[in-house]
């Protein structure tokens, strides 16, 4: 299957398996009523700056800038605004792939929403993403569009090859050959 146009793939070393991939893609936020919104308070705050309120989200993440470009994966976690003098929001989500490319893999990503622009940490990963490390930055586009590049390192795995076994002649067969 070819790669989307959004991937750039690069494999690092052949010893480690380790691969480098490299994603371009736009997550969209939006906050309104259902059914167009994709995340909810799950707890208010009366605290200065909301301190404490919590918001699920299953935020939809893009091929393109516009929210009608086609949907590779969801972010679906919580965010909190972590901080009494307001302006930081600590999010832990998955991002679950549902594109042909990556199906049913993810990637766990932590960190803070802060201001424009940002980091994320990549701290882990299922199926194609097995063993992920890296980070996120994002960039606000316009309201409810954040800007994605996704850097990964993860571990592909080789199948093991077939085992050779000697015949009581002494010569060796790889087994169905």
């Amino acid at each position: 299957m070819a790669d989307p146009s959004y991937l750039q793939s690069v494999t690092l070393s052949q010893e480690s398996q380790l691969k480098e991939l490299l994603l371009h893609l736009y997550l969209y936020q939006n906050g309104q009523a259902r059914p167009q919104g994709n995340q909810a308070q799950l707890l208010g705050s009366t605290a200065p700056h909301s301190f404490g309120c919590t918001v699920v989200n299953d935020w939809s993440i893009h091929d393109g800038s516009s929210p009608t470009t086609k949907i590779v994966a969801r972010a679906q976690g919580l965010h909190m605004q972590a901080s009494m003098s307001g302006g930081n929001w600590f999010m832990c989500h998955n991002i679950v792939f549902i594109d042909d490319r990556f199906k049913g893999s993810t990637l766990k990503v932590l960190g803070n929403i802060q201001g424009e622009q940002g980091e994320w940490a990549i701290i882990g990963g299922t199926g194609e993403f097995a063993y992920a490390k890296g980070v996120i930055t994002y960039k606000r586009c316009d309201t409810g569009t954040r800007e994605l590049h996704i850097r990964v390192l993860c571990r592909t795995f080789r199948k093991p090859e077939a085992p050779v076994v000697p015949t009581p002649t002494g010569q060796a067969i790889a087994p169905n050959a």
